[in-house]
């Protein structure tokens, strides 16, 4: 791998820090709106064919942000829930066993997760499947020291990009910084304006580590910092504009995201930007308008609306099995933990009793296993896709799926591969 001169242990914990601030700010409705997807009614014939689980029940815990006053994503797990009933009826559940799930809300005050930390030890789960947590430094040392496998799609914290028996279908935050600095290379440009939430985590991690990723491909990489709150960012908006950057990126919240928007529709910046899920939340839509949208190229862990047949599924399964819950925001992400977790174990050929450790087993063995809302690609659990030093959990997916909006419809998903940022 090139070395290009990171300050690995600082900057590690600092993206560690900003991609948990930053998750946590986008919770709730911060994907693409539902309005936006594909006119095609829902087909419940790419369910396949029936084949229920017949074996013992394993008990599978999951761990979501619900429930606290502060933020509530309940909807998340809602669609993990939901993979979970689809395996049971249509993939022979997990080894053939049927799965029983173990749900417990991380209110984001550190004592519920500690709380279900203990819970997932006593009612024995074989493994964690998590759909966005708010804090899981609180449960995963519990969980990891009773040898319990943890799986997500959303690594933040430092305890899940440390355990060595976590995995994970996305690479977080830090992918998201690989991923733009290699589609910036492939769009030719060669400077790139980052406009970020005004925080120090924020910071150090877009200097000591999104800019040489940038630098590793070639690109120069800007920062211009948006303070929490600014209702008119229309001077941060011409500071980011002032060297005439090929493309600006926008990493905030929605509420960060529609200011900057509306700034730069009001400036006149005619740059695509890079921007995460928040941006083009329903809200931030309805606030922005066509003009505020247009050109803005999304960074997503996977196609939910198109016509490939993933994204059906996707869709198929939440109307059979969480008909009331938003297809939108961060939804996906639940859908995407649960069911890359059934497709591993099973690709990596659990047979016999399903326990932490042949879970293990199963998941380091899985290899080319389709990835769900994955628009035909696949992942691999044997080792990690995404080999950062300061990353000691596997990342079994490094590609993330970039949109182009037209007005305010997304365009074909492509695949983005972050790894290509580390190549030597």
């Amino acid at each position: 791998m090139r070395d290009v001169g990171w300050k690995r242990g600082q900057a590690a914990v600092a993206v560690l820090a900003a991609a948990a601030a930053l998750l946590s700010g986008c919770s709730g409705n911060s994907g693409p709106s539902d309005s936006s997807s594909s006119s095609t009614p829902v087909d419940t014939a790419v369910l396949g064919e029936k084949k229920a689980a017949t074996g013992s029940p394993v008990k599978i815990g999951l761990f979501n942000v619900e429930g606290g006053s502060a933020v509530s994503s309940p909807e998340i797990a809602d669609a993990a829930a939901a993979a979970a009933s689809y395996a049971n009826d249509y993939l022979g559940g997990l080894g053939g066993h049927r799965i029983e799930i173990v749900r417990c809300g991380d209110k984001a005050d550190g004592a519920s997760a500690a709380a279900c930390g203990n819970t997932f030890v006593q009612e024995r789960v074989a493994a964690v499947v998590t759909g966005q947590p708010a804090t899981a430094d609180q449960i995963v040392p519990t969980v990891r020291g009773a040898g319990i496998p943890w799986v997500g799609s959303s690594p933040a914290a430092p305890s899940e990009l440390g355990n060595t028996d976590a995995f994970f279908f996305s690479s977080g935050f830090i992918g998201l910084l690989a991923g733009e600095a290699v589609y910036a290379k492939k769009q030719g440009w060669k400077r790139v304006t980052m406009m970020g939430s005004e925080n120090p985590q924020v910071v150090a991690a877009v200097n000591g580590v999104g800019k040489p990723l940038f630098q590793s491909q070639g690109v120069t990489l800007d920062l211009v910092t948006v303070p929490q709150g600014t209702a008119d960012a229309s001077s941060q908006v011409a500071a980011a504009t002032r060297r005439n950057p090929d493309a600006l990126s926008i990493v905030a919240d929605a509420t960060g995201c529609q200011a900057v928007l509306s700034a730069i529709a009001t400036v006149g910046a005619t740059q695509p930007k890079m921007v995460n899920a928040a941006c083009v939340s329903p809200e931030v839509i309805d606030a922005v308008g066509e003009a505020g949208i247009d050109r803005t190229v999304l960074f997503a862990n996977g196609d939910t609306l198109s016509d490939d047949k993933e994204a059906q599924l996707y869709r198929a399964v939440m109307q059979e099995y969480a008909s009331k819950a938003p297809t939108g925001g961060l939804t996906p992400v639940g859908f995407l933990s649960m069911l890359g977790f059934v497709r591993a174990v099973n690709a990596g050929g659990l047979t016999g009793d399903a326990t932490p450790q042949t879970i293990l087993a199963a998941l380091r063995a899985a290899k080319d296993v389709p990835l769900p809302i994955g628009a035909g690609q696949t992942f691999s659990c044997d080792k990690t896709q995404f080999p950062y030093p300061a990353i000691k959990a596997t990342i079994c997916n490094s590609k993330s799926f970039v949109t182009t909006y037209t007005g305010v419809k997304p365009g074909t998903f492509e695949p983005v591969d972050a790894a290509d940022a580390l190549a030597g």
